[in-house]
């Protein structure tokens, strides 16, 4: 027996973790407060809008007397809004990540690791276009997107955010669990 390590039981070990915030806490609360100040400030933000905008403003100096007769383009209004701003963070941001994490030594999964279709780096960015291009498109048929529907309805506390937030984390484990190796 003298060769067995003592170790505090798991649920000291437990109760000593929750007793302090953890990162992702402290971050998660950041997080809430500056969305509750962006829909203070601003009104509920989400990123779907931002590309009929786009689109509006192209039509608007290609075919003018199209993009000013369209009502859907008329209400989206103007590009520059702080959701265009948030999208061109995003942007930004994917771009330093990546730049980043390649000066770190951290590099991406090899093609062949993801998707057995995607047997190029420019298959593997085309697939992705094609599906980021399909999550706008609906996230425009359902009226907004996940950051509208998840982060601005959740911090307000309507019905449909908290909902719509349940079933997209519900679906999100069960599909992890479906998947091979999922736990």
């Amino acid at each position: 027996m003298a060769g067995i390590p003592i170790s505090a039981p798991p649920i000291l070990a437990e109760r000593a973790t929750l007793a302090r915030p953890s990162r992702w806490a402290t971050l998660g609360v950041l997080f809430g407060l500056v969305s509750a100040a962006a829909i203070a400030l601003y009104g509920p933000i989400g990123v779907s809008g931002t590309y009929p905008r786009f689109v509006g403003a192209v039509l608007r100096r290609v075919a003018p007397a199209y993009a000013f007769g369209n009502p859907y383009l008329l209400k989206m209004g103007s590009l520059i809004t702080p959701e265009t701003m948030l999208v061109v963070g995003l942007l930004i941001g994917g771009v330093l990540a990546g730049w980043l994490g390649r000066r770190g030594g951290t590099r991406a999964p090899a093609v062949e690791a993801v998707h057995a279709r995607e047997t190029t780096t420019m298959r593997r960015y085309a697939d992705a276009f094609l599906g980021g291009f399909l999550i706008i498109f609906g996230a425009r048929l359902a009226g907004g997107c996940t950051s509208g529907h998840i982060i601005s309805g959740i911090t307000q506390l309507a019905v449909s955010g908290l909902l719509f937030g349940a079933a997209v984390f519900g679906a999100g484990i069960l599909t992890a669990k479906l998947l091979p190796g999922g736990r």
